[in-house]
């Protein structure tokens, strides 16, 4: 609009060929309009001033008009107190015109009113109209980060299924299947093959579950942590007879009394043994021994587990990401406690610790 209106400016001038001072206000006041779109409060002064230079001394009505006409802009784009200072601005100029002269006609005061009235409820009307955009704007931001938020739930939920129960369950059957041709006697030889139809059947349930629950919504949430029952005692026992069978002498000692753990706590715990463990079958198969502890402090609890090699005892070849030990820090983070792990001069040590609690009934990752 105020290119249109700078070039019907210049076509007058062209036309008339002489350039007077009104010329010169009305592009000024014209570039001022433009400027609106890039600096509303620096457009704003510039119309009152060049305003107040016509008005004042010639008392032009135009000008007048022009102020109250820019009033929509200012209320569209500027600051309230910048609004104020227009519309006192306008009001005192058109007392001014009408107290010093006869440009405008009877009732013009009302008229200005009028007209500054309706300019100033379009500038508004165009200012509601641009908040409920941006507010708009911005849910539909706030709405997609919720989704995506929710996406990465669901695929670590995921990852985390297939991490800690399927590749803990193939890791028993890969290992088992290496280790059963070199089985001395047929006792052995049947551990194996027990474990390695158990740890199938496991991982087979948990991938059929998994499918399900990418393919319906509705289907139940397979959980991994529910292994063992939720107990952690049991868990151990059970890693450690796990150990055992593969040829790793382990030692398991646990407390007497039962551990005083939120379910979540313990849920995590057996998270976190469950990938000590698979790591030493998967990365230190020949360990001379190995160890799984829990030490019931007064206000705390431990879980350490250990394992005990040469520096000549062969690693296993099977590719590690990192993501086990990674997560299963975030895990122990989540309630509070912190995980320690690392090579030692004897072999590898995992600790993690975790606060004690009197409330049993927590469910997993904060839920009711």
């Amino acid at each position: 609009m105020a290119g249109v209106l700078l070039c019907v400016a210049a076509g007058f001038v062209f036309s008339s060929g002489t350039f007077t001072m009104s010329d010169l206000l009305a592009i000024a006041l014209y570039v001022g309009l433009a400027a609106f779109a890039w600096h509303p409060t620096t457009a704003a002064f510039t119309v009152v001033l060049i305003s107040c230079v016509g008005v004042v001394p010639t008392g032009s009505g135009g000008d007048l008009l022009e102020l109250a006409l820019t009033l929509s802009l200012v209320s569209a784009t500027g600051a309230p107190w910048l609004i104020v200072t227009h519309a006192t601005l306008l009001m005192a100029l058109t007392a001014y015109v009408a107290i010093g002269g006869e440009t405008l006609a009877g009732g013009g005061i009302f008229s200005i009113a009028g007209i500054a009235t309706i300019a100033f409820l379009i500038g508004i009307g165009f200012r509601l109209v641009a908040a409920r955009e941006t507010v708009l704007v911005a849910e539909r931001a706030r709405i997609t980060m919720d989704l995506e938020e929710l996406a990465r739930e669901d695929q670590e939920r995921i990852a985390d299924e297939l991490h800690d129960g399927i590749a803990h369950d193939l890791t028993l059957v890969l290992f088992h299947a290496r280790a059963l041709p070199k089985q001395p006697d047929e006792e052995a030889r049947q551990v194996s093959l027990s474990t390695i139809e158990e740890s199938a059947e496991r991982a087979l349930r948990s991938i059929q579950a998994l499918l399900s629950l990418m393919r319906d919504i509705d289907a139940e949430r397979p959980k991994s942590a529910n292994r063992y029952g939720g107990d952690v005692i049991r868990a151990i026992v059970t890693l450690g007879g796990l150990l055992n069978d593969a040829g790793i002498p382990t030692r398991v000692s646990t407390p007497s009394p039962p551990v005083n753990l939120t379910q979540a706590t313990e849920l995590i715990l057996i998270e976190t043994a469950i990938e000590a463990v698979t790591n030493i079958i998967k990365h230190a198969p020949n360990s001379h021994s190995a160890s799984i502890e829990i030490h019931s402090q007064s206000e705390c609890l431990e879980l350490s587990v250990k394992n005990t090699f040469t520096a000549l005892t062969p690693r296993s070849e099977v590719s590690s990401t990192g993501r086990g030990l990674a997560r299963a820090e975030q895990r122990v983070a989540q309630c509070l406690g912190h995980l320690k792990h690392g090579r030692t001069a004897e072999g590898w040590n995992l600790l993690a610790t975790v606060p004690s609690s009197q409330d049993k009934n927590t469910h997993p990752y904060g839920g009711a």
